[in-house]
């Protein structure tokens, strides 16, 4: 890698800038536009204007040289935008026959090249992606001069006008201006002409390196170049060297279209999905990112042991490197294929959805959802590809059993705090059917095992993991009984009925501590121990559909369930059965003690036992 301060001038040398073919279009608009001028006519500071990360292509020898613009498009479609914008509104009529022949010159050094050097015939020298490589050409060649009037800018929307794309946008804001200010625009046109005005830092990478991990390290801030990104222009660059041997670009194109495009970008929806972020490792990445992950590792190529989430390009390209096309359209195909399945299945969620017990994949990823699990995804991606799952709710018996041993297998990581560091790991195994959930469980039977989550749900201090718990038993519970209400949103407050801050109200000489044989504990310190520890019992806890007041959820067991006359206690919030039986032992015995806490204690393990 070499990084140096650099003229936009560094443009004259005979080379072809690549700006990836199917990269993200251009996306600079007014505000930019206004924010370069300034910068670029303000004498009193500094011009930097950022940097532009090149990679260098392989070229054959006697091909002019070839570099694929990692970052930076924006700035440099803007500024070559600039440039021809100056030209085509300096008064060159004006000018001597010399001067206008070495302003022409200037224009032609920086914006073209030549294939070969005693040939007549000019290119251009960015090649600009799909998206606006049209409308580039048009405003570079100089065929938007005079035709200002069919550009509509944003700003200038009527009615139901549509707005021009922002290439041909940023031609007429620049020209508009510069057009009735020649002081201006001769001073913008020497600013980008001149080889001593160090406006920008250029970073050259070498055709071997790593464009991502260096992307990330020097461009912290603003849009975050995706390991999708890269991955997409990789593969749909090669196909294009590859099609251009044989003259089939079309073919490539109609690929992206009609399989690429189609999954993954052709409506607001799916661009939401696909940006939505979910944890993956100790990193949060969008859908895009897992996605891509778990295809590398079903398909094999993505070793847990050897590869992390930040070389997942590299792998990539690594694994394409010998592809022809007809090797690399099926690739491409498989990962539409996996991606149609993942968006159809890998549900999202809000304070809106609602869920019943009998959905065992919605309930699965609900749980995942809530554990922040998400790098079992591959293993479950590869179980609705093998089961060929196409309608919602239609699955195969076996298909649910590994989807309900999987749920099993996180539930019991989450209810026992065990680490799931070697999930990822796992998951490869899974996928090779190296092991069985049943026998990784078997594997793990001292921290997974019946006994040790029965000694976890008597203390439990993460209030995410026992709402989670109880808001399944009671959907459980639904499921069993002849309850109208099958369906429920993931809405309802955690509460202590032993409230955490007992000292108070609860204390040992206003409330006996009783033991597991209703008998009262007569040792002070073994009662205070006692008595803190059952707070955190899954038994003293319930789910309400609001807040208790917080000086309220403080107070003795009667004005908690009651309330104090101004503000509602439990029996006002309790609308599950989880709630409901708190309000009925309140009105059989008055009085909530450890005995009691145990005895729902045990009740409710049994219940998480017979789920999980």
């Amino acid at each position: 890698m070499e990084a140096r301060e650099q003229a936009f001038y560094f443009m004259q040398a005979n080379m072809i800038v690549e700006i990836p073919f199917f990269q993200r279009g251009y996306v600079w608009n007014e505000e930019n536009w206004e924010e370069l001028l300034e910068n670029l006519l303000d004498d009193k500071q500094s011009h930097f204007l950022g940097s532009v990360i090149l990679k260098q292509l392989h070229s054959s020898i006697g091909q002019v040289p070839r570099c694929s613009v990692i970052d930076g498009q924006q700035r440099l479609t803007t500024l070559s935008i600039l440039l021809r914008s100056c030209y085509d509104s300096l008064p060159l009529e004006t000018y001597s026959d010399k001067l206008q022949q070495l302003t022409e010159a200037k224009l032609n050094q920086i914006l073209y090249f030549k294939e070969k050097a005693l040939s007549e015939k000019m290119e251009i020298k960015i090649k600009h992606s799909r998206l606006d490589a049209p409308d580039y050409k048009k405003v570079i060649n100089g065929e938007m001069k005079g035709r200002l009037d069919s550009i509509i800018l944003k700003s200038e929307i009527k009615n139901k006008e549509k707005c021009s794309s922002n290439i041909l946008q940023c031609y007429k804001y620049f020209t508009k201006i510069l057009s009735n200010n020649l002081t201006e625009c001769e001073k913008l046109w020497e600013s980008l002409t001149d080889e001593n005005n160090k406006i920008i830092v250029k970073i050259d990478l070498g055709v071997g390196e790593n464009e991502q991990a260096i992307f990330d390290t020097v461009n912290s801030s603003g849009v975050r170049l995706t390991c999708y990104d890269t991955i997409k222009n990789a593969l749909f660059q090669k196909a294009m060297e590859n099609a251009r041997f044989n003259k089939e670009e079309n073919n490539v194109n109609d690929l992206y279209d009609n399989c690429w495009q189609t999954v993954f970008g052709d409506s607001k929806d799916q661009l939401e999905f696909w940006n939505a972020e979910r944890p993956l490792g100790r990193m949060m990445r969008n859908n895009q990112e897992v996605l891509l992950h778990c295809v590398a590792l079903i398909m094999g190529f993505y070793d847990p042991d050897s590869n992390k989430i930040s070389d997942l390009a590299q792998v990539y390209k690594q694994y394409i490197s010998g592809f022809d096309n007809n090797k690399l359209f099926d690739f491409i195909t498989s990962i539409a294929e996996y991606a149609e399945i993942y968006q159809d299945n890998f549900i999202e969620f809000d304070k809106s959805t609602t869920y019943k017990y009998s959905d065992n994949v919605q309930r699965l990823f609900h749980i995942l959802d809530v554990c922040e699990v998400s790098t079992l995804h591959p293993y479950i991606l590869k179980l609705f590809k093998d089961y060929n799952i196409k309608a919602e709710n239609n699955y195969p018996i076996e298909f649910l059993e590994r989807i309900k041993e999987i749920e099993k297998y996180v539930m019991r990581h989450y209810i026992c705090q065990a680490t799931t560091k070697n999930f990822n790991k796992e998951c490869a195994m899974l996928i090779n059917d190296r092991t069985t959930i049943a026998k990784l469980l078997e594997d793990k039977k001292d921290v997974l095992s019946d006994f040790a989550l029965i000694e976890k749900l008597k203390s439990i201090p993460n209030n995410r993991v026992a709402n989670l718990i109880l808001f399944w038993v009671e959907l459980k519970r639904r499921y069993d009984d002849k309850y109208d209400l099958k369906e429920l949103k993931f809405t309802y407050s955690l509460e202590h009925i032993m409230p955490q801050k007992w000292e108070e109200y609860w204390n040992i000489d206003a409330l006996p501590v009783k033991n597991d044989q209703d008998e009262i504990v007569v040792d002070r310190e073994i009662a205070h121990n006692n008595r803190a520890s059952a707070i955190y019992e899954i038994g003293n806890m319930t789910l309400l559909n609001s807040n208790l007041n917080t000086s309220l959820r403080n107070y003795e067991f009667e004005r908690k369930v009651v309330g104090d006359g101004r503000k509602k206690g439990i029996k006002e919030y309790a609308i599950l059965s989880i709630a409901l039986e708190i309000t009925k032992i309140f009105e059989d015995k008055k009085c909530w003690d450890e005995f009691i806490i145990r005895k729902r204690t045990i009740a409710i393990t049994n219940e998480v036992l017979a789920i999980w």
